[in-house]
């Protein structure tokens, strides 16, 4: 069957869709298979799709996270297409993940409007992004692209919906790599950042001038461990170093050259593999 073609196949609801991995993935974190699945895909890469520099992989969880509105295609070769919308969602806010046989995504796609500092694109200027894993053929994403041309019915009265823009980026390591981190004014060097994380700019535009002098607050797809380990492991070791893991929160203390910081870590509420982390200078 032609690629083309698939979009003709016919969805079933799948509010309870379980992807099931592959056991030989090795994640030690208790989360559900798409959302791990979702992150290894997506590593730290970010953008500006549902929210302005956001992590890529808390986006696709977003929009896939109404069950209501979850569905399952099957395709050829074992591959299946899970797609759904943001909560609360008319649908112009939606996303779909290509998966193989063993549950690991092949490509992903986010319908959006763009929404950053200055709103969001209309209906009538809508976006569709793909994103490769490495190596996979961008005409087999084809499905997404006839998902991303269903329109959902909230959104066929009045004027519509238009894709204005599309876009395909592949997530090599380039893509996928943490952008480096612009401190704050005020915001002193000598405290140590976690390499693979990102500013959680929503978080971080919350804080008033004064606050954001002291405080970063980031985000990453690694685990709290992961994070722990890389203060635990600095050269040279933090002076005064107390750290704590306590579930799905942990907290590291310390101070470098003079400079006393604590970290402060939670799993996110919603999306599991996210690990949300504020850094803050003592006063």
């Amino acid at each position: 069957m032609l690629l083309s073609t698939l979009g003709a196949a016919p969805y079933a609801l799948a509010a309870d869709a379980v992807l099931v991995l592959d056991t030989s993935h090795r994640e030690t974190r208790d989360a559900p298979a798409l959302d791990l699945a979702v992150a290894r895909f997506a590593g730290n890469a970010s953008g500006t799709y549902y929210w302005e520099d956001g992590l890529l992989a808390e986006q696709i969880l977003s929009g896939l996270q109404s069950r209501t509105n979850r569905a399952e295609q099957e395709l050829p070769d074992g591959q299946r297409l899970l797609s759904s919308r943001r909560q609360l969602s008319h649908g112009a806010e939606r996303a779909a993940v290509l998966v193989d046989e063993r549950g690991d995504v092949l490509a992903a796609a986010l319908v959006h409007r763009e929404c950053g500092k200055d709103g969001c694109q209309d209906d009538q200027h809508g976006r569709l992004s793909v994103f490769l894993r490495p190596g996979f053929d961008r005409t087999k994403a084809q499905p997404l692209v006839t998902w991303s041309q269903d329109v959902p019915e909230d959104l066929q009265t009045d004027g519509g919906e238009k894709i204005a823009k599309v876009e395909t980026i592949t997530l090599d390591a380039g893509n996928t790599t943490a952008r480096p981190i612009r401190l704050t004014k005020g915001f002193s060097p000598q405290v140590p950042l976690y390499p693979r994380a990102i500013v959680h700019r929503t978080a971080q535009d919350a804080l008033s001038n004064a606050k954001a002098r002291r405080v970063l607050r980031l985000q990453t797809t690694d685990s709290i461990e992961q994070v722990l380990a890389f203060y635990k492991q600095l050269t040279p070791p933090l002076q005064d170093a107390v750290s704590d893991l306590d579930g799905n929160t942990g907290f590291m203390a310390g101070k470098r050259k003079g400079v006393a910081f604590t970290v402060n870590l939670k799993q996110d509420k919603h999306f599991p593999t996210i690990t949300n982390m504020e850094v803050e200078i003592s006063e």
